[in-house]
């Protein structure tokens, strides 16, 4: 009885052991309870920075949302460099994360941020928003002791931190998530330059 009991124990342990980090890589995208998370900031602007340049110590470049589209009463925006966008009224440099939705702050407008398929480019709109405003961004703040690299924190979508891309699409540079050939000419795959996507809150 007493050896039964040892195995039966025995047996439970790896089993009460195993199922929290089991639980925890089933659980999707942001709100995991990763250390260093967050989903709200209301005041954010976003720089660029090439992957290979995270040990630079570089802020990497700005990044705004640029007019795409104004028809009617939605505009439609994309996330792309501000030197290749301009700064002009057809610019956003401000930005605003609320309970998972990331929307370029425009005033007195309704804005959001679109859904993104694997492969996209990341789009918003403001206005009469005529499409589903996706809630799946959050950051992630450097939370190792010794700083780390990047002391900034980095945006995901669907908790993932590291598939951004800055694509060419012919006169703006803009962020890709999970950048393929197969996009139907939506960017030139062969200028995509895989970047961090940094928050700088203020």
């Amino acid at each position: 009885m007493i050896a039964s009991s040892i195995i039966l124990a025995a047996l439970a342990i790896p089993a009460a052991l195993a199922s929290p980090s089991l639980r925890l890589r089933q659980v999707p995208g942001c709100n995991s309870g990763t250390p260093g998370e967050f989903n709200s900031a209301p005041n954010i602007t976003f720089n660029a920075l090439e992957t290979s340049q995270v040990a630079s110590g570089d802020d990497g470049i700005p990044l705004v949302a640029a007019t795409i589209s104004n028809a009617g009463d939605e505009t439609l925006y994309v996330l792309a460099t501000e030197a290749s966008a301009g700064s002009g009224s057809g610019t956003v440099t401000d930005f605003s994360l609320e309970s998972g939705v990331l929307a370029p702050i425009v005033p007195d407008e309704f804005s959001g941020s679109l859904n993104v398929q694997s492969g996209g480019i990341l789009e918003f709109a403001s206005g009469n928003v005529g499409q589903e405003v996706s809630a799946e961004y959050c950051g992630f703040a450097n939370t190792d002791p010794s700083g780390g690299s990047i002391p900034q924190p980095l945006l995901a979508l669907d908790g993932d931190t590291s598939d951004f891309a800055l694509c060419e699409s012919n006169d703006l540079n803009v962020v890709v998530f999970e950048a393929t050939a197969d996009n139907s000419g939506a960017y030139d795959f062969s200028t995509c330059v895989s970047v961090d996507i940094l928050i700088f809150e203020y």
